[in-house]
């Protein structure tokens, strides 16, 4: 939302921001989305839109094979940015932990195993087992569409996609994007106008991070 607006998360308050959120609250006003969003999951959303109900549903690759067995015809676009092409999702969080081992005779596997799941082969390998997650790397994107084209708009998407972290958020980021969802919620609920939702998260999060 806010990304796609142009704003930029230092900023909170600017005027795209506000727009992003102006936005959103409209259409629950108008009724293009249903109160329920305000205290949605992710899963929430998607039964909802398994309904027929609702023109569309932003969700993720976890879905394909629900999309896929929908009582209806379903298709995949991307999320459009205000100002036209692709908005940028928020990315990032997903790594791989390798723990200290007494026996360093362990090492020789655990390297295996962390070879293993970073190789393009590894990749699909992991990226089917947990849901479809799309490797990071352009051979690994690659071998993955090569296995299911259909994951290729996920594929564009992660190709679009912004860092959490970016614009040197740093360890900032979770107090920052606190507040935002905060703002958004207040918002949504009407609780305080988008204006005033953002102006908030903006104080709160300078003092935070000051």
């Amino acid at each position: 939302m806010v990304l796609g607006a142009g704003a930029d998360l230092r900023d909170l308050d600017s005027p795209e921001a506000v727009a992003a959120l102006e936005l959103w609250k409209g259409w629950l006003d108008e009724g293009y989305a249903p109160n329920s969003v305000i205290n949605n999951s992710q899963n929430t959303v998607w039964e909802e839109f398994l309904t027929g109900d609702f023109a569309f549903a932003e969700n993720g690759t976890w879905q394909v094979n629900s999309a896929a067995e929908a009582g209806f015809e379903t298709g995949i676009v991307q999320l459009p940015a205000r100002d036209g092409g692709v908005a940028p999702a928020p990315t990032g969080g997903e790594f791989i932990m390798a723990p200290v081992q007494e026996d360093t005779a362990r090492y020789d596997v655990t390297r295996q195993i962390v070879e293993c799941m970073t190789t393009p082969e590894g990749f699909v390998e992991t990226a089917n087992t947990f849901a479809y997650y799309v490797p990071p790397t352009a051979d690994g994107q690659a071998a993955l569409v090569e296995e299911k084209p259909e994951l290729e708009p996920w594929v564009e998407a992660v190709r679009n996609a912004k860092g959490r972290t970016s614009d040197d958020l740093g360890a900032d980021y979770p107090v920052i994007s606190e507040a935002l969802w905060t703002a958004v919620q207040n918002a949504l609920s009407g609780a305080a106008t988008p204006e005033e939702a953002l102006k908030t998260a903006q104080t709160e999060a300078e003092t935070a991070t000051s």
